[in-house]
């Protein structure tokens, strides 16, 4: 049933916000939506995504991470798709390098943090996002993370400070952990102005 009701939702925030892309009305509704509690198998996000939607917060979501064509595309290329496939799903002529670098997967501009790593392994992996204002004019946000024992998180800068609507501003948040067995860890970030959250899951897969 969560098919239905999202689609509803991402209709009523197009009443809002016309203009808004694809990526930009599924921004709202994931990091506005309600953390819930973890599941009887302990995946946590996995089993219930960002969490419970809010439709009356997803309409004023404060922060957006959107993505473009362009940004698709080159995760597309990274993840080792040549030209002619790019452009069956694109319909846009691109030429892929010849240099792959997946590692550059996770910096795709998307409300969630999420990465594998091998278990037992000490490793240290960085997230770069933008987040667009869509709040008033003059707006502060605070990144607030959600602690958990088994890694450590870091985001650079902390604080950011918006003069103008839709005024882009780009963050930095890096993940550190030791050796771990295979599991999944948990964490979260939020951008606050102490008014409302801005949340993004963090997922560590730790596998073989």
């Amino acid at each position: 049933m969560s098919c239905p009701h999202v689609a509803g939702i991402a209709a009523y925030l197009k009443t809002f916000h016309f203009d808004w892309s694809p990526s930009a009305l599924k921004s709202a509704i994931m990091t506005s939506a309600n953390p819930m509690k973890g599941s009887k198998d302990e995946v946590g996000e996995y089993a219930y995504g960002s969490g419970h939607v809010n439709p009356i917060s997803a309409v004023h979501p404060r922060l957006m991470y959107d993505i473009s064509l362009d940004d698709y595309i080159q995760m597309l290329c990274n993840l080792g798709y040549d030209s002619t496939k790019v452009k069956l799903i694109s319909g846009k002529n691109n030429s892929c390098s010849n240099t792959i670098d997946r590692s550059l997967v996770r910096d795709l501009n998307y409300p969630a943090l999420s990465i594998d790593v091998k278990s037992n392994t000490s490793f240290t992996i960085k997230f770069e996002r933008t987040v667009t204002n869509v709040d008033i004019g003059k707006s502060i946000y605070k990144a607030l993370i959600l602690p958990n024992p088994k890694i450590k998180i870091t985001v650079v800068p902390e604080t950011l400070t918006f003069k103008s609507l839709y005024e882009k501003k780009s963050f930095v948040l890096t993940v550190t952990g030791n050796e771990l067995p295979t599991q999944i860890v948990i964490s979260s970030l939020m951008w606050s102005n102490f008014i409302q959250n801005v949340r993004s899951p963090i997922i560590v897969n730790f596998s073989d």
